[in-house]
């Protein structure tokens, strides 16, 4: 999991999230993943969906996210 957030940041490590990077609805504000921000969450934990990003924005991420160790 990565942090989300509406605040633009505008360095290498905010992806931006477009209304074309999701599944269905979009998120209600201009949001960015914060590339550096990875987090370990139990699945037990969430309650409930609220939305799916497309598996194109996924792969962008992933490749940030090795861009960034190696």
């Amino acid at each position: 999991m990565v942090q989300i957030t509406s605040q633009d940041k505008a360095d290498e490590l905010s992806l931006p999230m477009y209304s074309t990077s999701f599944d269905g609805s979009p998120l209600p504000l201009t949001s960015y993943v914060r590339i550096h921000k990875v987090f370990l969450l139990n699945e037990s934990l969430i309650s409930h969906r609220f939305g799916a990003v497309q598996l194109a924005f996924k792969q962008k991420v992933v490749a940030k996210l090795i861009g960034l160790i190696y």
